[in-house]
């Protein structure tokens, strides 16, 4: 039975919205309210049964985990570390692409049995540096994990990479693909039954 209330989207500020936003356009859930011109975070569209809501990246799992927001679009490196049994992983939007990666100086040395880290993804690379043995000791930074190894801080980081030119210009190469990453559409399992109807015609807009 379809619950009645809209149904909320929520998206990421910056990069991946934008990558979501030619979806939208031209379809029933097309925006009707311009990010760059209000600072509203609710934002309505053309269908007044869908809301779409604009939070951090980081953010989408809690909201959508908590029924906050019914749907959500989010990177599968953040969905790693933020593990729930409250949503599914409905489809690989294919946007977004990168990879999670090690990396660190050229004369690095994969021999030793303990390595320093600096990442933001803790759960990725405690699983991936035990699975090559080696036991590791984490160093959270949120941001500009590459000038952790020239300052010693860390021996080596596991971070996205894209292109690659960010390392170089800070010294640092990448050593290994830990997994490749894509943006990726989850729902509230509650959801599924209560918004089945809009999901599905959401669904049909990323075909």
């Amino acid at each position: 039975m379809e619950e009645r209330g809209a149904l909320i989207l929520a998206l990421p500020k910056g990069r991946v919205y934008e990558d979501i936003l030619p979806y939208l356009k031209g379809s029933d859930f097309e925006l009707k309210d311009d990010p760059k011109k209000t600072r509203k975070l609710v934002l309505d569209t053309k269908n007044e049964q869908v809301k779409i809501l604009l939070v951090r990246g980081w953010d989408v799992p809690a909201y959508v985990t908590s029924g906050a927001a019914h749907l959500g679009v989010v990177g599968k490196d953040i969905l790693i570390e933020k593990e729930s049994e409250e949503f599914i992983e409905l489809k690989d939007l294919g946007t977004g692409k990168c990879r999670l990666s090690l990396a660190g100086k050229k004369d690095l040395l994969l021999g030793s049995t303990r390595m320093k880290i600096a990442t933001k993804y803790p759960k990725s690379s405690i699983r991936f540096m035990e699975s090559i043995g080696i036991q590791s000791e984490i160093i959270y930074l949120h941001g500009a994990q590459e000038i952790a190894p020239l300052l010693g801080l860390s021996d080596a980081i596991i971070d996205l990479v894209e292109t690659g030119n960010t390392l170089k210009e800070n010294g640092l190469h990448e050593i290994q693909v830990i997994r490749e990453i894509s943006t990726r559409l989850i729902v509230n399992k509650a959801a599924l039954k209560t918004k089945s109807a809009l999901i599905n015609e959401i669904l049909k807009i990323f075909k």
